[in-house]
C-alpha cells in the first residue's frame, strides 16, 4: 500500500463511522427495553444478511467447523452481554459518553495482550491511556456530587461494555482465523443467530417490553440493525485493512465524537469548558491506543501467535482480514 491511503476507502471509512455514530440514537428512540432493542437489532440483521446468503454465489460458503462455531458462539455471548450494559449505559447517561466509554474497549484489548500474549504496551498505549483517563476525570469530576445513583451505574456499564466489547474481538476474530472457506457474511449471520437467541431469553426473564409500538419504533430498530450490524460490519470492515493506522485512527475517533454531537442536537446535552477539554484528552488518548494496536497488527500480518486482536468500531465490525 502506498504511503498515501486510497481517497475511496478514505471516504467510504469516514461515511460508514459517520453513520454508525447514530446507532445510540436508535436506541434511545425506541419505546421498547434495553435488551429488547438489543435482541431486534441482532435479529433484524439476522433477517436481512439471510436474504445475502441465500444467493447462490454465496450460498456455498456458509457452514463453520464445529471450532469455528464454538468460538462463534463464545464471541456471541460476549457480545449479548456487551449490548446488554451498553444500551443501560445509553439510557443512562446519554448518547455521548456512553459510546465514548464503549471505546475504552482499546485499552481492554491492550491488558489482554500484555497478560495474555505477553506484549509490551509501548509508550503510545500508556500515553493514551494517562490521557483517556486523564479526560474521563475531567468530563465526570465537575458533576460527580450532583450524579444520581442511576447515572453513576452506567458509567459502570459503560466501561463494563468497554471489557465485554474486547473479549468479543478476541473470540470473534479466533474464529475469522480458522474459518477456512466460511464467508464474513456467514460468520456474521452465526453471530447475529447466536446473539439474538441468548438476547430473546434474557429480554424475556427480564420481563421487558419487547414488541415494537409501531410505524416509529420499527422504523428506529431497522435503522439500528441495517446501519450498526449489516452496513458497519461489511462495508467498514472490509474497508479498515486498507487504511493504515493512523488515519484509521483519526476515521475511527469520528464514533465518539459524533456521537456527542447528535446527543447535542437530539437531546439537548451540553458539555462546559472543562468538559470538551477532557472529551478531547479522552479522544486524544483512544487515538493513540488505536493507532498502537493497528501498528502491532500490521507488524504481525502473516504471523501466527502474537499479533494483536483487531481494534473495531464501538458498535461496527473488526477487519475481515481480506485485502481485496
Amino acid at each position: 500500500m502506498t504511503n498515501r491511503a486510497p481517497r475511496g476507502a478514505l471516504v467510504a471509512m469516514a461515511v460508514g463511522a459517520a453513520l454508525i455514530s447514530t446507532s445510540a440514537v436508535f436506541v434511545k428512540w425506541t419505546s421498547v427495553g434495553p435488551t429488547a432493542s438489543a435482541f431486534w437489532r441482532m435479529g433484524l440483521a439476522g433477517i436481512l444478511l439471510l436474504a445475502w446468503l441465500a444467493r447462490p454465489k454465496v450460498r456455498a460458503g456458509w457452514k463453520p467447523s464445529r471450532r469455528v462455531l464454538g468460538l462463534l458462539l463464545a464471541a456471541a455471548v460476549f457480545f449479548a452481554i456487551d449490548l446488554w450494559m451498553w444500551h443501560r449505559s445509553i439510557l443512562y447517561v446519554g448518547v455521548g459518553l456512553a459510546t465514548l466509554l464503549g471505546n475504552f474497549q482499546v485499552f481492554a484489548l491492550a491488558g489482554y495482550g500484555a497478560l495474555v500474549l505477553g506484549e509490551r504496551g509501548g509508550w503510545r498505549l500508556w500515553a493514551g491511556l494517562l490521557l483517556a483517563l486523564a479526560g474521563l476525570a475531567l468530563l465526570l469530576a465537575p458533576g460527580w456530587s450532583g450524579f444520581d445513583a442511576r447515572f453513576r451505574l452506567g458509567i459502570a456499564f459503560g466501561l463494563g461494555t468497554a471489557v465485554a466489547y474486547g473479549a468479543f474481538l478476541i473470540a470473534f476474530r479466533a474464529g475469522q482465523a480458522q474459518r477456512g472457506s466460511l464467508s464474513n457474511e456467514a460468520m456474521l449471520w452465526w453471530l447475529c443467530l447466536f446473539s439474538a437467541t441468548l438476547l430473546l431469553g434474557m429480554t424475556l426473564l427480564g420481563d421487558e417490553k419487547l414488541r415494537p409500538a409501531g410505524a416509529a419504533d420499527w422504523g428506529a430498530l431497522l435503522a439500528y440493525a441495517l446501519i450498526a450490524q449489516v452496513f458497519g460490519w461489511l462495508v467498514i470492515g472490509r474497508v479498515m485493512p486498507k487504511l493504515q493506522a493512523g488515519v484509521l485512527g483519526l476515521c475511527l475517533l469520528l464514533q465518539p465524537l459524533l456521537s456527542y454531537v447528535w446527543d447535542w442536537l437530539l437531546f439537548d446535552a451540553h458539555l462546559g469548558a472543562v468538559e470538551l477539554c477532557g472529551l478531547g484528552l479522552s479522544l486524544a488518548g483512544i487515538f493513540l491506543g488505536l493507532a498502537r494496536a493497528q501498528s502491532t497488527r500490521e507488524a504481525g500480518d502473516g504471523a501466527e501467535a502474537k499479533a494483536a486482536p483487531e481494534v473495531g468500531l464501538r458498535s461496527g465490525a473488526p477487519a475481515d482480514g481480506h485485502r481485496d
